[in-house]
């Protein structure tokens, strides 16, 4: 595709092509790639997930936009180069019982399987899912009373519909991807849709990244928070960890300068 371009994708499609194509424009991300999945991950696109950043593909030239006061301070460096984050958006959590019985009937076909449960300790995917807060915290000190609860206006899908991926979403030349498809075989190649591929426009890439963001950051905190809670399930009131409790020193800065770590990425992208 051309550097300044939109182009329209049209499915059912003969053939799959597409959906590698897509997965491949994710396997070229050198800083980010913002990817929502209502409906599962698909194989060529969970194979790259479940892939480190190529040493090639992290030392390409260019990098991300910043202002003339934030450029002048974020001189490219050998610490900063291996940078790519792949912020992954799920509907909902898959279940085990659900992969392993996948993964077993991929072993029967002889092809290769992988889901979350494989891609979510690489070090480059930062992965959230839909999530809402208990009622009564469950036992949290600090906890809202009322909680959270679905609308039960659909039944079909209960946090994330969106279908979009946005590669190197802060460089000068980001790739959105967004329409009616899910990145699945289905949409593919079986049902009526239409995409849209937007090469190089800033300004579409920016009111992508920040609706992204908005949701990723509203279920990744509730995932947080739900995870803290079941393994501080028998705590007793008023005893042991409590959400959100003040942290008097400065452990809780030292993850974002730890080159090893998640947070340090996350602020090389944006800062």
């Amino acid at each position: 595709i051309t550097p300044q371009s939109i182009h329209v994708i049209f499915s059912p499609r003969k053939n799959l092509d597409m959906l590698q194509w897509y997965a491949d424009q994710m396997k070229m991300a050198a800083k980010s790639v913002h990817y929502t999945a209502a409906f599962g991950v698909a194989q060529p696109i969970a194979e790259v997930l479940n892939q480190g950043q190529s040493k090639d593909i992290s030392n390409q030239e260019g990098g991300l936009r910043r202002s003339p006061r934030i450029a002048s301070r974020c001189k490219v460096t050998k610490t900063s180069a291996g940078s790519l984050l792949r912020y992954v958006l799920l509907d909902n959590k898959p279940s085990q019982h659900s992969s392993e019985k996948k993964r077993c009937n991929a072993e029967k076909k002889g092809t290769d399987y992988a889901d979350y449960y494989d891609f979510r300790g690489i070090e480059e995917n930062r992965v959230a899912f839909g999530a809402i807060l208990p009622t009564n915290g469950d036992g949290d000190d600090n906890a809202n009373e009322c909680g959270e609860s679905l609308t039960g206006l659909t039944t079909f899908v209960d946090y994330i519909h969106t279908k979009y991926m946005i590669v190197d979403a802060l460089t000068n030349s980001p790739l959105v991807i967004t329409g009616s498809a899910n990145f699945s075989a289905a949409s593919t190649d079986k049902n009526d849709e239409n995409s849209l591929v937007i090469q190089g426009d800033t300004s579409v890439a920016d009111i992508y990244f920040t609706e992204f963001m908005r949701l990723f950051d509203h279920f990744y905190s509730r995932d947080k928070y739900n995870e803290f809670l079941a393994k501080n399930a028998t705590r007793k009131p008023g005893k042991g960890k409590v959400w959100g409790e003040v942290v008097a020193d400065e452990s809780w800065l030292r993850p974002y300068f730890d080159p090893s770590s998640q947070l340090y990425r996350e602020r090389l992208l944006l800062r």
